[in-house]
This record gives C-alpha cells, sequence and structure tokens, in this order.
C-alpha cells in the first residue's frame, strides 16, 4: 500500500471516532492486552484486499472502462480504502462497546420495586457530581423555604400547617367593642362576641384579605400576611356611618352609673363604657325601630327609637320583684311589685278560706317566696284548719305546695333550699318524732329531712347552719340536746351535750345558748365563728337575737333594733366588724332584705301606715313602694 493510502487509512480512523469511544477503546486495549496498531492495519488491508477482489471478479464480466489505466493506481485504491476503513471502524467500535458493557454491567435479571430503588440509589451515591449536585439543590430548596416567605408558605402550606389569627372589633369614636358584627377571612366568616372579639383557626399562611362589614358602618378591608403562630392582630376600628344614639345608664336609687349594660336593635348591638354611657350605631332606622337596653340585676327597658332622644338618660330599676300582702279589696291577696312602684299584679289571689293573715318570705336573692296559709280550707279530723306551706316563682307565678301540716314555721332561705318544720300529720301528741326539720331545693325539688323530735325548743339557721335544740318531752333525757346541721343534711354534730332552751344570735358570729344542767340550773354558753361553746360566768347582757340578712356578695349584713323608741336600719361589714347606721325611722321594722348589693327593702308599721320602702344602701332618700298589711310570723324568738 502506497504512502498516500496509508494516509488516507488513519485519516479514516480519525473521522468516524467520537472520544467517548476512542476512550473506551484504549481502555479496553489496555485491560485485555488487544492487539497492536500494526495487527489493526493488518486486519484492515486483508478487508481492504477481500474487497477489491470481489470488485474485480464482479468488474471482469462488465465491458473495460475507457480509463480503465487511472483506476490501477492511486486513485482507485485510496477511494476504497477509505470506505473500507469507515466499514470497519464503526464494526470494531460497536465491538468494542459491546465488549466494555459485558464486562461492566450484570447480567440482566428482572428487578424487584426494592432493588430499583437500591440500585438507583447506589448509582447516585457513586457519582460525585450527582450526589453532591442533590445536596445542593437540597440545601438551596432549604434555605429558599427558611428565609424567602413566599416559598416557606407554600411548603408549610403543602405539608399541612395552619395557624390562627385574632383581632377585636372596635367602634372608631368610642373605642368600645362592637357585638355581632361579621368578618371575613379567606372565605370563612365569623362575628364577633360580647367583647368585640374574633378568632379564625385552621387558616393558611400567607397573603389573606380582611373583610369587615356591617350596615350602619363604613367596609374595612385589609391585606394580611399571616406567620407562623398565633397572629393577633389587635384592635380593627370602624368607623360609623349609620344613626347614633346614646343612652347614659345610671341606678335610679344611688344615681351611680351602671357597668357592663347593653343595648340592642335587631343585630346592632353597643355596650356601656365606665360611665355608663352607650352609643349605639343604627344602620337602618324605621318607624318601629326599638332599642332592648339591659344590664344584670335590671329591668330590662325598651324605647322607640323613632320617637327618642339622640342623648338619653335611663334609670334603671333592679330587676328583684317585691311580694307583698294586702287586704285592701278585703281579702288576703298576694302581689307582686317591682322595686319603684310600677307593674304591681295579684300573684296569688285570695280563696277566702284565709283564717289568719299569710305569711310571706321572699328570697335573699331570686324571685322565689316561700308562702304560708290557710287559703286550701283543709282541715284534720278534729276541725283543725291545715297550713299549707307554698313556694312560688315570683317571675312566672308557678306555685308549688310542699307541704302540709297543723303547724307550719319557715326558718329561712339558705342559698336554694328552704328550711321550716313541719307537724306529721295524723300522730299523736307523745309521739317522739311528731316535729321535723326539713329542707326543700326549689331548682330541684328535692326535699331532706334534718332532724325529728316530738317538740324543738329552738331552731335558727345562722350563716347556712341549722342550730336545733331538742326538747326533752316524749324523749330520752340523753337525746335532750343542741345539735347543728347543714341544709345537706350533713355534718350533724353535738353543738352543747346539754337541753337548751333559747338560742341567741347576739352578734353576727357569735351565739349565746341558755341551757339547762342536770341540777335543773340555768348555764349559759358563748360560741364564737368556727369555735367551741364556752361556759359562761355570768349571763350576757344581750339575751335577744338580732336577725341578719346577708347580701348576695356575702359582704354586708343588714338588722333592726329599736333606740329610742325608733327603729334603726344598720349595715354590718364582714370583713371589718363595723357597724353604721343608714336609715332611721318611727316602726322602721322587719323584714329587711336586699334587692342587690347596694339596695335594700325594709318595712315601716306605725299609727299612719304600714308599707315597704326601698333604699340605697349608702343612703339616700327613701322610697315607698306599697301600703302592705303587717304579719309576724316567726315562731321561734
Amino acid at each position: 500500500m502506497s504512502d498516500k493510502s496509508e494516509d488516507s487509512l488513519k485519516k479514516g480512523l480519525k473521522i468516524e471516532v467520537t472520544d467517548e469511544q476512542e476512550n473506551n477503546y484504549l481502555d479496553a486495549l489496555e485491560d485485555d492486552n488487544a492487539r497492536s496498531d500494526n495487527d489493526f492495519v493488518d486486519a484492515v488491508k486483508i478487508t481492504v484486499d477481500d474487497k477489491n477482489d470481489t470488485k474485480e471478479n464482479t468488474s471482469s464480466d462488465k465491458k473495460p472502462d475507457e480509463n480503465s489505466d487511472k483506476t490501477d493506481g492511486v486513485g482507485g485504491d485510496d477511494e476504497a480504502v477509505d470506505e473500507v476503513v469507515r466499514d470497519e471502524s464503526d464494526r470494531l467500535l460497536r465491538s468494542d462497546d459491546d465488549k466494555l458493557k459485558s464486562q461492566f454491567e450484570p447480567p440482566q435479571t428482572k428487578k424487584t420495586i426494592m432493588g430499583k430503588i437500591g440500585g438507583a440509589v447506589a448509582y447516585w451515591w457513586r457519582i460525585k457530581k450527582l450526589r453532591y449536585g442533590t445536596l445542593a439543590l437540597l440545601f438551596i430548596g432549604m434555605s429558599a423555604a427558611a428565609f424567602v416567605p413566599t416559598t416557606r408558605y407554600t411548603v408549610l402550606n403543602a405539608v399541612g400547617v395552619r395557624v390562627v389569627t385574632s383581632m377585636s372589633i372596635v367602634d372608631s369614636q368610642t373605642g368600645l367593642p362592637l357585638q355581632n358584627i361579621p368578618v371575613t377571612l379567606q372565605g370563612r366568616e365569623s362575628k364577633s362576641n360580647a367583647d368585640g372579639y374574633v378568632e379564625f383557626s385552621d387558616l393558611r399562611l400567607g397573603a389573606a384579605k380582611l373583610v369587615v362589614s356591617r350596615l350602619g358602618y363604613a367596609d374595612l378591608e385589609k391585606k394580611l400576611v399571616l406567620g407562623w403562630g398565633s397572629n393577633p392582630i389587635g384592635d380593627q376600628p370602624l368607623v360609623a356611618t349609620g344613626t347614633q344614639f346614646t343612652f347614659v345608664l345610671r341606678d335610679w336609687l344611688n344615681g351611680k352609673p351602671i357597668l357592663d349594660a347593653e343595648a340592642s336593635s335587631g343585630e346592632d348591638i353597643a355596650k356601656s363604657d365606665e360611665d355608663g354611657k352607650i352609643v349605639l350605631t343604627i344602620g337602618e332606622l324605621g318607624a318601629d325601630t326599638e332599642a332592648v337596653v339591659v344590664a344584670d340585676g335590671y329591668r330590662q327597658e325598651v324605647l322607640n327609637l323613632s320617637t327618642a332622644a339622640q342623648e338619653t338618660e335611663l334609670k334603671l330599676v333592679s330587676a328583684k320583684k317585691h311580694t307583698f300582702v294586702s287586704n285592701r279589696t278585703g281579702e288576703y291577696d298576694l302581689y307582686r311589685i317591682d322595686a319603684d312602684g310600677s307593674n304591681e299584679a295579684v300573684l296569688l289571689a285570695a280563696t277566702g278560706k284565709e283564717r289568719e293573715i299569710p305569711y310571706v318570705l321572699n328570697h335573699p336573692t331570686k324571685d322565689y317566696a316561700a308562702y304560708v296559709s290557710t287559703r286550701d280550707g283543709e282541715v284534720n279530723s278534729g276541725g283543725f284548719i291545715f297550713d299549707g306551706l307554698f313556694v312560688i316563682d315570683v317571675a312566672d307565678g308557678t306555685v308549688d305546695r310542699i307541704a302540709r301540716s297543723e303547724q307550719v314555721q319557715v326558718i329561712g332561705w339558705s342559698g336554694d333550699k328552704l328550711v321550716y318544720t313541719a307537724i306529721t300529720e295524723g300522730v299523736s301528741g307523745r309521739n317522739p318524732e311528731r316535729s321535723k326539720i326539713h329542707s326543700f331545693d326549689v331548682r330541684t325539688g328535692d326535699r331532706v329531712e334534718l332532724a325529728s323530735s316530738n317538740y324543738f325548743n329552738d331552731v335558727k339557721l345562722v350563716n347556712d347552719l341549722v342550730y336545733y335544740s331538742v326538747s326533752s318531752f316524749a324523749v330520752p333525757q340523753s337525746l335532750a340536746k343542741l345539735f347543728s346541721v347543714n341544709p345537706n343534711g350533713d355534718d350533724k354534730i353535738t353543738v352543747v351535750n346539754s337541753q337548751v332552751w333559747t338560742i341567741v344570735r347576739a352578734s353576727y358570729d357569735t351565739l349565746h345558748f341558755r341551757a339547762v344542767t342536770e341540777d335543773q340550773k340555768t348555764q349559759w354558753f358563748s360560741k364564737v365563728g368556727d369555735g367551741s361553746p364556752e361556759k359562761l360566768k355570768v349571763a350576757p347582757v344581750i339575751q335577744n337575737t338580732r336577725y341578719y340578712s346577708v347580701s348576695p356578695d356575702n359582704k354586708h349584713a343588714l338588722r333592726v333594733e329599736v333606740r329610742d323608741g325608733k327603729g334603726v336600719l344598720l349595715r354590718y361589714d364582714v370583713e371589718t366588724k363595723k357597724e353604721v347606721t343608714i336609715q332611721t325611722a318611727p316602726g322602721l321594722s322587719e323584714p329587711v332584705y336586699w334587692l342587690n348589693d347596694e339596695s335594700i327593702i325594709y318595712r315601716v308599721s306605725n299609727s299612719q301606715e304600714t308599707a315597704d320602702y326601698t333604699m340605697g344602701t349608702e343612703g339616700g332618700e327613701p322610697h315607698k313602694i306599697a301600703d302592705v298589711i303587717g304579719n309576724q310570723s316567726r315562731y321561734f324568738r
């Protein structure tokens, strides 16, 4: 072969071989001690000769070319070599690729899913560029999620992270909370509560649109960004655009501002401030639009806004009703009335069978009354008329007779329980269980027997403990003692191990007991607070019971005593143990009790009138409620 042919051969070898193929080929030659370059060239030459022989045999049958002498030379050989080189190069390179694949790839078998995953991980770990590239991308993604809000919120939302937010809706003018205001956030709606507070939970992170819309106020729209956590966004003031009414609320007795009151008209609601002022915004005012004003412990007031002034002072009256007996019609009717003398109505009409003045005792804090009357006209076999003990719901007029007896004595109220004594119907006069002490729960209707005896010398209800003295008549002398028990029937204890004739409440927390010793001598005991009774060497100065009416908050107590021929109403401070006079009047007497923590009712009975009055505990002018008929039904005095 000529030099030109060899150059063409080498040139042909370079034309079709890529860098990757050349590298693979050289590696294979090194590893397997492959043939030398000369062997490769010799192989190519043999292949060329074989092809030339084939061409010559094929062309011998053809007509000789006029220029056949030109093809016998170098030019013809070069073209043949080029073509053969290209074909052989491709074949050899393909063969080398196949050899490399067979050396480095395992036999092809069907892999399991875990096998494929394991192989992929192993492959990822062997390739440094792929491994480090993946870690770099992961780091960049985590950094973006941590420091770029939009990316961070997208990632957190995708994995189910949710947040909460809260706010308070207030009036821009007064700063007071607005109730029942619709608030929309992320397509969800909630309404503000009595404190103007709104809370949303389970919200997505990121941008959110807040919309507050209420007729009578300018719409409020804000764009928020909710981040990780609770997202409190504080007060959201609304600007009033509707008609506004101002109410200034005062207690009708003492003139003090009323806090935590509320005025409402439909869905428009507003609360009072520390000065008792309410600013109510009405979204749409009509001829029949009304406002309802309410406050805890006070009577509800209703105003027609179409005729109301823009600013109105309202004096609120206690919601608690007062009950009394009157014979103004010639019969003993039971009435109820508001403390300011309004809304009087017959609560329980007389039957004409009443043989004596009925006795009524109002509950100290709730609208219940205990009522003792012979109104049913029922008699026993001896013709003695029975007392009926009734519990009356003063608010709705419901009447429940809880006892019938030859004699009923009301001891007092202890929370929801009425404590009373009753003689058992139809038993003999010497029966050791003829008299019983009961408590009746007006809330549940449960009745509990607290004690029994033939006769009780005295019974007192003091600071929610029932003290009772068992008489020695018709019972063993060993049982004639002084006991105490709570109105539930629990914690019964022996207070004095002797028969006690009289229980005297000498002060708010001091009791005196007049007992009879075994040698029939009188012995006085004194008990202070929760202490044990101690014998007194001399008789106490105070031997008449003081009756205390405790305020609903248990901070004060009222009592009445006579000084210089006049009744004196005193208020006792439980904490400081000091007493102050709040009213003095001829004939001022019991019953006396609380309307609320700052208002009281007392009775005046003299030659001019028998009437019930009300006033504030801080003083001020008393107000007459109604004329009544007096009664004295405290049997244990």
